[in-house]
């Protein structure tokens, strides 16, 4: 097992220092470092909820068109892997999907090397619309509410007259545990929040489950009906300060921690529970050396030749854990501008019932779909 996961893990805090993925790293470096950042940026007792995924997905399609330096931050900030629209494990039991979409205004020409990219490389529908319409706002937000089954209606409020396209992600992830809770047993008990105690509803199984402890910080992994998929929670002891745990997690130690899971007999309790995000991720993608892509002298010459800089970068999440499962969605949206120039048999007890960490899975790849931090419920 590994020597501690209080030291490798996620329990190294290093202070709220800026996260930059390794420049040849995995997918796991980059969500790592976007969700780090993320948590940095958020108020010390907010939930926080980002997809990795779908945010190096919309990074992805962007980097396809950028040029110079541009190109090089963006592609520093992922880590130097790109992520394709198509990738994500097929699974009977488990409903995953991840759509694209680019929205271009009326006039706008873009590079028939780039669309044609955008189709083939990213299965992305690539649509021209008149953006001084309505219509088109409401058009865009549909696709996305489609494409995630009604749990993100919304990425765009307005379309200002200098915005002349948006790359869109959408990722949905619906799958039930292979060992669901019994809801006869769900009852509410206290949650020991940071910003203070609230009584919530408690799901709670004995079963065997792959598990991992060190130093008094616990590490579960639930897997999905199909095997492909999983959620793991992590438990910090208590005393921890979540802040400077989430600051250490690196990718060698998530992997270490990982392999250090055995099975054992878990009597767990998990809270049921329920929220969605709405986060700028513009201050996060500068922390990890995205700074060309916002400026006037942005260069994506592979996408057009009209001077454009990215404007704003978005994302919404939603997750629901139950008795039964998980749902959750992501959209994210890069607008675009013009620029002026123990022993088997005894069950381990891990009761969740303070602030602690998730993440849901796809076991057969390298990629982190979702990660969250839960303070308060």
């Amino acid at each position: 097992m590994l020597a501690g996961i209080t030291a490798s893990l996620m329990f190294s805090g290093c202070g709220r220092q800026p996260a930059v993925p390794a420049p040849d790293g995995s997918r796991t470096d980059f969500s790592l470092a976007f969700f780090r950042n993320a948590v940095s940026e958020a108020d010390a007792d907010a939930n926080v909820l980002v997809s990795p995924f779908s945010a190096g997905t919309a990074l992805s399609m962007l980097a396809e068109g950028a040029e110079g330096c541009t190109r090089e931050e963006l592609m520093s900030a992922l880590g130097g892997k790109t992520f394709s629209g198509d990738i994500l494990s097929a699974d009977s039991l488990a409903d995953v999907r991840s759509a694209n979409s680019a929205w271009l205004r009326s006039g706008l020409e873009i590079k028939d090397g780039y669309r044609t990219l955008l189709r083939e490389s990213y299965s992305a529908s690539v649509r021209t619309e008149d953006f001084s319409d309505p219509a088109t706002k409401d058009a865009i937000n549909s696709w996305c509410s489609d494409n995630t089954e009604g749990r993100i209606t919304e990425i765009v409020d307005e379309i200002s007259p200098d915005m002349v396209m948006f790359l869109i992600n959408a990722l949905y992830f619906k799958a039930s545990w292979i060992h669901e809770f019994d809801e006869n047993l769900t009852a509410d008990e206290l949650f020991h929040g940071s910003a203070g105690d609230n009584e919530v509803q408690m799901m709670k199984i004995s079963e065997r489950f792959r598990y991992a402890e060190a130093a008094g910080s616990q590490l579960i992994e639930l897997p999905y009906k199909g095997g492909k998929y999983t959620m793991l929670v992590a438990l910090p002891a208590e005393g921890i300060d979540m802040n400077k745990a989430l600051a250490g997690l690196r990718a060698s130690a998530f992997a270490g921690a990982l392999e250090s899971l055995e099975y054992r007999k878990v009597a767990l309790t998990l809270p049921k529970f329920r929220f969605d995000t709405d986060i700028v991720l513009n201050s996060q993608l500068e922390k990890m050396g995205v700074r060309k892509a916002f400026s006037a002298g942005a260069q994506f010459g592979g996408i057009t030749d009209a001077p454009v800089a990215v404007d704003q970068v978005r994302q919404k999440c939603f997750i629901e854990v139950s008795e039964s499962g998980t749902e959750a969605a992501a959209v994210t949206s890069i607008g675009m501008r013009l620029t002026a120039a123990g022993p088997a048999d005894i069950p381990v007890v891990m009761k969740v019932d303070r602030p602690f960490f998730f993440a849901i899975m796809d076991k057969s790849g390298d990629n982190m779909l979702f990660a969250g931090r839960v303070m308060n419920l």
